[in-house]
């Protein structure tokens, strides 16, 4: 079944992208992307995000209210119950991995002849992956607030395979919510 799985989640993730490449530019600041697939008592998640949205920079953090700020938001996103609700079902998370790139520059001595204008050109995201074990089958909806804690996020598009069933929704500051029933 985990075959299944990835195989779902590497088929929806080629599908949202081939999307948003034909209609959106690789990264765009205020949007969001979130990839679900759940299938029986399994629930894969994978979220795409500018760590503009979620620190306001992406260049390697100078100050040490800017390491904070990373600091704060990938603790953040280590715990997924404090901004992810599944609706319908108890969920567990069983393993995570999350990875915004900038760890390395916490343990650069930054004399050391970096080409830093170079470094600080490049766009920096976030990537985190999720796995959850559900109490039962099925899922009626989920709940992102995502926005509430990152007010620079403008958008947020959900691509979801739940069981049989597929779509696609963009969620703002006043909708929060994705029903997988039809």
């Amino acid at each position: 079944m985990k075959n299944i799985v990835f195989t779902s989640l590497l088929t929806l993730s080629c599908t949202a992208s081939a999307f948003n490449d034909a209609h959106l530019d690789a990264h765009v600041h205020g949007l969001v992307e979130i990839n679900l697939v759940a299938e029986a008592t399994h629930i894969e998640l994978n979220i795409t995000s500018p760590l503009m949205n979620l620190v306001g920079f992406e260049y390697a953090p100078r100050t040490e209210a800017e390491k904070a700020a990373l600091h704060a938001m990938a603790a953040h996103f280590d715990t997924p119950h404090k901004w992810l609700q599944f609706n319908g079902n108890q969920c567990e998370l069983t393993q995570h991995n999350i990875s915004h790139g900038k760890d390395e520059y916490d343990h650069h001595d930054h004399h050391h002849g970096h080409d830093h204008d170079k470094q600080e050109s490049q766009h920096a995201e976030l990537e985190a992956n999720y796995q959850f074990k559900c109490d039962s089958k099925g899922l009626d909806s989920v709940t992102v607030y995502l926005q509430e804690h990152f007010p620079a996020i403008e958008s947020i598009t959900l691509n979801w395979i739940v069981d049989t069933a597929s779509g696609s929704a963009t969620l703002h500051h006043d909708d929060r919510q994705v029903s997988f029933k039809q």
